[in-house]
């Protein structure tokens, strides 16, 4: 896909990958300057996000049938015609994208899934394991049939995410005596998106906070014995 194809108004994400992590975050598209692309600021915590030099930024565009990436773009905040934008700095066409490839947030957490039955619609309770922008995956003793249709409200704090789909892929797992179950969200979900990305964020953050704490007890400790050395 060329770069001058994307429409106006469309939804893209940013990958950004840093530490061996990875977040999305969504936006759209505001105008299409030769090789650069004007997307609405992305903000969260209500402050205009940044983005390092040493971070991995790629572009992606979700059309109706197709997904396309543009890897390794450069990514600033400009002030055009009175308003902010990220401004992302494209090269080439965009590759074809494999969405199923997507972060997998663990959750751990048992909750309740209602499905479909000949008499009607049956409550189960289940071990959700994992869980990401285009599907979950989840473990349970009651043996389900590949298809079947499925709702699940995440928890988000106070809120909850009203999530359906439909189960793609099965394993027994012998030493659980239960099974494990892939399954495909229907649609794309603004909110467990934004809910993913902010886990992502706050893992991020955390994993931020341990590096720098291990880095001064390093050096602290380094300082320590240097002075000993330099007394003796």
């Amino acid at each position: 896909m060329q770069i001058k194809d994307l429409p106006i108004g469309a939804e893209i994400e940013l990958e950004v990958k840093y530490n061996g992590q990875c977040v999305n975050f969504q936006s759209q598209v505001v105008d299409v300057i030769e090789n650069s692309v004007l997307i609405n600021p992305i903000i969260v915590d209500e402050k205009t996000l940044g983005f390092a030099d040493s971070n991995q930024v790629n572009f992606i565009y979700i059309s109706e049938d197709k997904v396309f990436v543009w890897n390794h773009i450069d990514v600033i905040l400009i002030k055009y015609n009175g308003n902010m934008y990220h401004k992302a700095d494209l090269s080439g066409d965009g590759v074809p994208y494999n969405r199923r490839n997507s972060y997998r947030m663990y959750i751990g957490e048992d909750m309740p899934l209602h499905i479909n039955t000949s008499r009607g619609s049956s409550t189960i309770n289940v071990l959700v394991k994992d869980v990401s922008e285009t599907g979950v995956a989840f473990i349970t003793e009651e043996d389900l049939s590949i298809g079947r249709v499925f709702r699940l409200k995440l928890k988000d704090n106070n809120r909850l995410i009203n999530l359906s789909g439909v189960i793609v892929r099965r394993e027994y797992l012998e030493h659980l005596g239960s099974f494990l179950y892939g399954c495909k969200f229907n649609e794309y979900n603004t909110v467990l998106g934004g809910y993913i990305a902010r886990k992502q964020i706050e893992l991020l953050k955390k994993k931020s906070e341990q590096i720098t704490y291990s880095r001064n007890k390093t050096h602290r400790t380094r300082h320590v014995i240097k002075q000993k050395f330099d007394n003796s």
